[in-house]
């Protein structure tokens, strides 16, 4: 039969070998889990992915304009991190379900100006092919590789400027401009 204080030292202070009540009994440097009664230590959030397709997506949109090729694989950067930022928010293992999603639209968005921009930047260059634009270029490049046969630097330019003037009205479209005497 046990007495009410046993294992207990003087003054109910606990003995040796035992443990306090709710306490695991062995350390540990990370969230502990939970005891009896207490709530557990909630995890931090990984809102890596969420943010890195936010920062994607806006780079994507500056760059789909002047770095096509950049920009479209930006954005797919962007969408993909973007799909995983989102189901990280869904899973409540993130908290920036914002950033995803606007990351992922910038990344969409994105895309979409660069294939306007490449079929448009085609349609423009099958047109001016034809409309005789290949034969001005060629055209061009002979009377330059011609101009700079010239005897003197003031012949060759004047001879450039020549060649400049007359493929500027060999353009489909082309300004038919007298030539200014110099």
């Amino acid at each position: 039969m046990s007495t009410p204080g046993e294992g207990y030292g003087p003054q109910g202070q606990q003995g040796y070998g035992q443990q306090p009540y709710g306490d695991p009994g062995y350390g540990g440097s990370g969230p502990n889990p939970p005891g009896w009664g207490q709530p557990a230590t909630p995890a931090r959030p990984r809102n890596g992915m969420g943010t890195a397709a936010l920062i994607f997506g806006i780079l994507a949109l500056l760059t789909c304009w002047w770095l096509p090729i950049v920009g479209g694989i930006l954005g797919i950067v962007a969408i993909v991190l973007g799909v995983i930022g989102r189901g990280r928010a869904k899973r409540m293992e993130a908290t920036n379900q914002g950033m995803a999603t606007t990351g992922l639209v910038l990344g969409i968005l994105s895309l979409i100006v660069n294939i306007v921009l490449s079929v448009a930047l085609f349609l423009f260059g099958l047109a001016f092919i034809n409309l005789g634009g290949g034969q001005s270029i060629q055209q061009f490049q002979d009377c330059l590789a011609n101009a700079s046969n010239q005897p003197n630097p003031a012949a060759v330019q004047q001879a450039a400027d020549q060649c400049a003037q007359q493929f500027g009205q060999q353009l489909p479209g082309g300004a038919q401009q007298p030539v200014e005497p110099e």
